[in-house]
């Protein structure tokens, strides 16, 4: 695994935040681009035309980037002394348009156990009109709220996007995209599931 440098955000639970090298952007977008891949909206909660189940398509390289990025998460957390592998599942491609929006939801995969994550493959030059309170501005921005509650407690995350940056989080937090407007072009996001089975090693009999 090759070292990656990331930020911690605590929201009660851990986020961790990558930069993803460019080439990695550029093969998900190339595959992206040029297959014809099936709709994966049945399985979505986003209020989004354009979703595509993708993960057959990608190359080693990505899938063993985002493995890399799912063991470190494991790691910034070693006090859960649980021997979790990482099981990749599925991978798709959101790509939201003007007026779209993606409600505030969790994933799972076949286990409730896991980790999801959100990387930003392209962003529109603009996220048009905020309606007021323009110096807070949430057209377009990715909001995680994590399982940590109660007075002078911080459980909320916000942040527009810039391309190649990778966020990864358990199944359990809540998470949306808020919609945008006056815009022909889009904002494309990458999730990619993996499930955390136990796996306990035999001991040998002597």
């Amino acid at each position: 695994m090759n070292k990656r440098e990331y930020k911690t955000i605590t929201l009660g639970q851990k986020i961790l935040k990558f930069d993803v090298p460019k080439d990695i952007i550029d093969t998900i977008n190339n595959v992206y681009e040029n297959n014809n891949l099936l709709e994966h909206n049945n399985y979505l909660a986003g209020k989004i035309v354009n979703q595509h189940k993708i993960t057959e398509y990608l190359p080693d390289t990505v899938k063993d980037y985002f493995t890399g990025c799912f063991q470190l998460y494991l790691l910034e957390n070693s006090f859960v002394q649980l021997p979790f592998k990482v099981k990749l599942l599925d991978a798709w491609i959101n790509e939201m348009k003007e007026n779209e929006y993606n409600p505030m939801h969790t994933h799972r995969g076949l286990s409730h156990i896991g980790l999801s994550s959100v990387l930003c493959l392209k962003v529109p030059s603009t996220y048009g009109n905020e309606y007021s309170t323009e110096h807070n501005p949430c057209n377009g921005v990715l909001d995680i709220i994590g399982n940590n509650g109660g007075m002078f407690s911080n459980n909320q995350f916000r942040q527009r996007l810039s391309v190649g940056d990778l966020f990864v989080f358990p199944y359990d937090i809540n998470h949306g995209v808020y919609p945008f407007n006056n815009t022909k072009e889009t904002r494309r996001t990458m999730s990619f599931n993996c499930d955390l089975p136990i796996e306990f090693k035999n001991k040998s009999k002597e």
